[in-house]
């Protein structure tokens, strides 16, 4: 592990880190993604997808970057932490509305359903997460409310 990844490891639990991850890093995450800059993958060799999904009022594709679990036979899960804040993020609500979304690694897009996980895949699903941004775990005991894991599976 180099040093950039030991400091994120360290710091993605800290309250003003997290302020800067979801006002600053996100944003510029979906303008860069499609370039080597993008911040997420400078230097981390972290899971990144970026999940589109369908705005519940604005009918318009919404894209968030987020960290995902690889959970076998193209199925990933992402867990709606929204960085430890009282509100779930956007995507989750959208997600709910309207479980068809596309995700795309590594260049890669392809079609997935949404569905809410069972209580186990979702503890499967936290447990990789955590190994890979150890801050998950601090926001489950920060944030006031449940927060919302989702398996993605390809749409058939």
């Amino acid at each position: 592990m180099n040093v950039y990844q030991r400091f994120w490891r360290r710091a993605g639990g800290w309250a003003p880190v997290r302020w800067l991850l979801s006002k600053i890093l996100t944003p510029l995450d979906v303008a860069l993604r499609n370039t080597r800059f993008a911040p997420s993958k400078f230097g981390v060799d972290m899971p990144l997808c970026y999940l589109t999904t369908t705005g519940r009022h604005s009918g318009e594709p919404r894209v968030a970057p987020l960290l995902f679990a690889d959970l076998g036979n193209e199925v990933i899960g992402v867990a709606a932490t929204n960085f430890g804040t009282e509100s779930h993020p956007g995507w989750s609500y959208n997600l709910d509305a309207q479980p068809e979304a596309t995700v795309e690694i590594d260049g890669t897009s392809r079609k997935v359903v949404a569905r809410r996980a069972t209580d186990d895949e979702g503890a499967a699903v936290i447990e990789q997460l955590s190994h890979t941004w150890p801050a998950y775990d601090t926001y489950q005991e920060i944030a006031p409310r449940d927060i919302r894991i989702y398996v993605l599976a390809p749409s058939s």
